[in-house]
């Protein structure tokens, strides 16, 4: 007898066999599944033989321990009998349906706890639990329904005490059995465990046996890879493999020791591993197993049994299931809900991505107000207009001082201002081809420097941001996201989960760096579109969004964290080089790769927003002879110019963000896919 909650109360006290099935389902002894393998046989890469031509067949409702050594092949043969890695040659059937061709179909049937915990360690038991039942159950499900069903599974596991526990708090093996109750929740027809014992105490070993008997005493076929032969008299079927794949026996435990003519299991494993003197024993076990009448009986028969009324019926059985999945709208929304809540339990991870822009920001002042100055975008530090001796002599512009200094620093609005009224200024301006080409010859070169600067560097940062916050997300949470894209899970809805929420994260971190920014330097003015701050926000968000995206992409590419985090300096390092900030981008070559770099794009908006000139700056140009800034300061740029340059670079930002995310999609496909469904 055993406590049911409901809600956080007590409300009875009942024996587990008889626990309602809250997934709305019909108790599956009728309708069970029946797992036929024929002739497995898989080998590695190194030729080493992993499975060596096993046929076995499961009945619905057996309870099957895939006994071994290690290295003898258990959790291959759970992974070919399960479709989680395909077996190189043979067939399973479940139902008469093959498994490795209508996988997308019996997908919703299959339960399978892997050897290793999958489950978000920053998610409460109850979190883990709510969200996995949310996206698998039906969709008719109420919230009352799956809370049910999660009180269920949680008396079922003996976690009901820990159930507001995170999990990285938890125990090994109270890890594997929060595995167990995610997977307990469907009620899948066939039930796959890879050690389910392993780490737990004798108590727990015991109780979590006598469930696996109960499930399969309710009609699932429930398989389990398991060093521990303490009870596995509770199997109906054990399956010992001798080193190499091979198959020494399948059949009853209590007929297993009379067949290999000892009195414990213990013995079995030294009669089936290799010594000195008999090097030979995995193969004669095999030969003799083969030749034996238990093989004849409990494989050969059974495998050769007509099922054609179980085909039918297995037929509809696929058809009831498949139609309950979890829409991918319902499934982004739910993604991005678990993921906040991995975001807001992750405190330390959590606070250093916010920390992020504030520190950079407050360098960024620091650098403005003691070194470069705070008035450096103001217009007479942008566009300075140094007048020489030699150019009063060659332009004969008058009240233009030169008296006997190499240079004064005259105002260009001043100059344009004679330029436009003065019979000598109006003569040079028309020779020229008009005011503001004419006013161009009296701009130094090297004008805007540390705005140039500036501005990089707060181009840089932004791109930084975004690539920071997502380079580890889809890297750390390989194993779990391969373990529900065989089950449930649609690649968009998880993807744009994750862009959602760090997408966010990134406009926060932006605005806190723009704001910061904006106060000691001047980004009231009006822009090219709109007003001058607004249009640098969208430009450093767009920026931070390709460099989410940037991260992203290696996130779903590399193997591991640390590889992914190695990733970060090759992204960053052509931010700076092409970035046309160190060097000027002249070159065919150069340009291209320049063309590939985010910041480029970002330096190229933001300049045409505060106003810098591309001639003097080392006659930089953007693509061809295109210029990497067109703004209305001093230009010779018209508004319509300055606007439709100002959007194309935007929409550059906007494609590259697109590209990357396509890409992003097509490793989440290709890259990361799970072995099989």
């Amino acid at each position: 007898m055993d406590i049911i909650i409901e809600e956080g109360k007590i409300i009875a006290k009942q024996d587990l066999t008889m626990l309602p099935d809250s997934t709305g389902r019909q108790d599956d002894a009728g309708e069970g599944i029946q797992i036929d393998a024929f002739h497995l046989t898989s080998v590695s890469k190194n030729n080493i033989v992993l499975l060596n031509d096993i046929s076995l067949s499961i009945p619905p409702g057996a309870l099957v321990g895939l006994v071994g050594s290690s290295g003898a092949g258990k959790s291959t043969l759970m992974n070919a009998l399960s479709g989680f890695r395909f077996a190189q040659r043979g067939n399973v059937l479940y139902n008469q349906l093959e498994l490795y061709q209508h996988t997308s179909c019996l997908r919703e049937q299959i339960g399978c706890v892997p050897q290793d915990t999958i489950v978000h360690y920053n998610l409460t038991v109850d979190q883990a639990l709510y969200y996995t039942a949310k996206m698998r159950l039906p969709v008719t499900h109420t919230n009352r329904h799956i809370r049910k069903r999660i009180n269920e599974v949680l008396v079922a596991v003996g976690l009901v005490e820990r159930r507001n526990v995170l999990i990285s708090k938890l125990s090994g093996g109270q890890r594997k059995r929060v595995s167990i109750a995610l997977e307990l929740l469907e009620k899948p027809a066939v039930f796959f465990l890879d050690e389910p014992t392993s780490g737990l105490d004798a108590g727990l070993d015991y109780k979590m046996m006598h469930l696996m008997r109960r499930l399969a005493d309710k009609g699932q076929a429930v398989i389990i890879a398991t060093h521990s032969i303490t009870h596995i008299n509770l199997c109906d079927y054990v399956c010992f493999l001798a080193p190499g794949g091979r198959l020494a026996y399948f059949g009853p435990p209590e007929e297993a020791l009379a067949y290999f003519g000892v009195s414990e299991f213990a013995a079995i494993y030294t009669l089936l591993e290799p010594d000195e003197h008999h090097r030979q024993n995995p193969q004669e076990a095999e030969s003799r197993f083969k030749a034996s009448e238990d093989y004849q009986r409990y494989v050969l028969d059974p495998l050769s049994k007509p099922k054609g009324d179980i085909e039918q019926r297995a037929r509809r059985y696929v058809k009831k299931r498949t139609s309950r999945r979890c829409g991918a709208w319902r499934q982004f929304w739910l993604l991005s809900a678990r993921y906040l809540k991995l975001l807001k339990h992750d405190t330390g991870n959590m606070l250093l991505l916010l920390f992020q822009a504030p520190v950079i920001a407050l360098l960024l002042l620091v650098l403005v107000k003691y070194e470069v100055g705070i008035n450096v975008l103001q217009n007479d530090h942008l566009v300075k207009c140094p007048v020489g001796t030699s150019v009063f002599t060659a332009t004969g512009l008058p009240n233009i001082p030169a008296q006997g200094a190499s240079f004064e620093t005259v105002d260009c609005q001043h100059v344009q201002h004679i330029l436009r009224y003065d019979g000598q200024g109006k003569a040079y301006a028309t020779k020229r081809g008009g005011v503001d080409k004419a006013l161009q010859d009296f701009i130094a070169p090297g004008s805007g420097t540390d705005a140039q600067k500036i501005l990089f560097i707060t181009s840089f940062s932004s791109f930084l941001f975004g690539c920071v916050n997502a380079v580890r997300e889809f890297v750390k949470e390989r194993s779990i996201y391969q373990r529900e894209r065989t089950l449930y899970l649609n690649i968009f809805p998880y993807m744009f989960s994750k862009i959602a929420v760090l997408g966010l994260l990134c406009l926060l971190q932006v605005a806190i760096l723009v704001l910061a920014l904006s106060v000691v330097l001047p980004f009231s003015r009006p822009g090219i579109l709109t007003f001058q701050i607004l249009e640098v926000y969208i430009t450093l968000v767009l920026t931070s969004l390709a460099g989410l995206m940037t991260g992203l992409a290696i996130s779903a590419l590399a193997p591991t964290v640390d590889r992914a985090v190695s990733f970060i300096p090759l992204l960053l390092i052509p931010q700076i080089i092409f970035s046309g900030t160190v060097f000027p981008m002249k070159g065919e070559l150069s340009q291209f790769l320049a063309t590939l770099v985010a910041v480029r794009w970002s330096i190229g908006a933001l300049g045409s927003i505060i106003g810098l000139h591309s001639d003097k700056l080392g006659e930089d140009t953007l693509i061809g002879t295109m210029s990497t800034y067109c703004g209305r300061l001093f230009s010779t740029c018209t508004a319509t110019e300055a606007s439709s340059h100002l959007l194309y670079l935007w929409a550059a930002l906007a494609l590259m963000i697109c590209l990357l995310a396509g890409l992003v999609g097509l490793f989440l496909r290709f890259v990361t896919r799970p072995h099989s469904f």
